[in-house]
């Protein structure tokens, strides 16, 4: 009798621990089997320099590598970061020398899509070796918080004198060359004297004088704003640039207003 009650423990005792371990790798499986985040968007580059238009032109493409929809961030207009280099020298901080909406994008990227931007930066650089460095700014949601990167080189090879011609001549040339739309020559209004205005594709340049030293502007069609920001001009001269959110439609008026600080509204026509 001892010998069965004895039997009948260690076999309660072995369906215990067997139950126990079974227990526990079932935790270790469910611990396991946590979800996969999502990957970030690849980034592929290419950087080109003109050096008869003296324009830098550069492709960055995004890529959704999942096989879902993922909800993709930008904390502000800016896409991309890009840096070019000459050695250790840098000669083109996008960041720093364009003004962009501090606005949040937020985009649905579907499984696999892919978007394409493409910009053209006027840049005179000197014959030599460079490097272009690019920074994805787009963040997927739940993806790890890591930088996608890329690197292109290019080379800036001297170039021949152009026969002399008057600026006049030149400079409308080089407009029609380079798709670059330039306002009937330089506007002065207000606080503002000489303003002259750029305009390729998205990007506007604008440059003049004024005895103000600090500024706010923006660019609209009398109802959206495309662009704004802040600008100084602490040597009675000042120079920015301005990248749209969007493309206007062909014929569409644009108008850049000027509004120092205390002061009244001063707008000039982009086209």
């Amino acid at each position: 009798m001892k010998k069965t009650w004895l039997l009948v423990a260690v076999a309660a005792l072995l369906i215990v621990v067997a139950a126990c371990g079974k227990e526990e790798e079932n935790a270790s499986d469910v611990d396991g089997n946590t979800s996969t985040p999502p990957a970030l968007l690849t980034l592929e580059t290419d950087a080109n320099y003109d050096a008869a238009a003296k324009q830098l032109v550069v492709r960055v493409s995004m890529t959704n590598p999942n096989d879902v929809p993922v909800n993709v961030t930008f904390n502000s207009s800016q896409r991309f970061q890009l840096m070019v280099m000459n050695g250790e020298t840098t000669v083109f901080d996008y960041g720093s020398e364009y003004m962009f909406t501090e606005s949040i994008i937020e985009e649905t990227w579907e499984a696999g899509e892919t978007k394409v931007f493409d910009e053209t930066f006027p840049l005179d650089l000197a014959t030599g070796d460079y490097t272009a460095d690019f920074v994805g700014l787009g963040q997927v949601e739940g993806a790890p918080e890591m930088a996608v990167t890329d690197q292109t080189r290019f080379t800036v090879e001297a170039t021949e004198a152009p026969a002399e011609e008057s600026s006049e001549e030149a400079t409308e040339e080089a407009a029609e060359e380079s798709g670059t739309e330039t306002t009937e020559g330089p506007q002065t209004d207000g606080d503002f004297r000489d303003v002259t205005i750029k305009r390729n594709g998205t990007l506007i340049e604008v440059s003049g004088f004024t005895d103000v030293e600090e500024f706010e502007w923006s660019i609209s069609d009398g109802h959206m704003v495309y662009a704004e920001g802040a600008a100084q001009a602490s040597t009675g001269d000042f120079v920015f640039g301005a990248l749209l959110d969007e493309e206007p439609t062909e014929g569409q008026s644009l108008f850049l207003e000027l509004l120092p600080i205390g002061g009244d509204v001063t707008a000039f026509r982009i086209q």
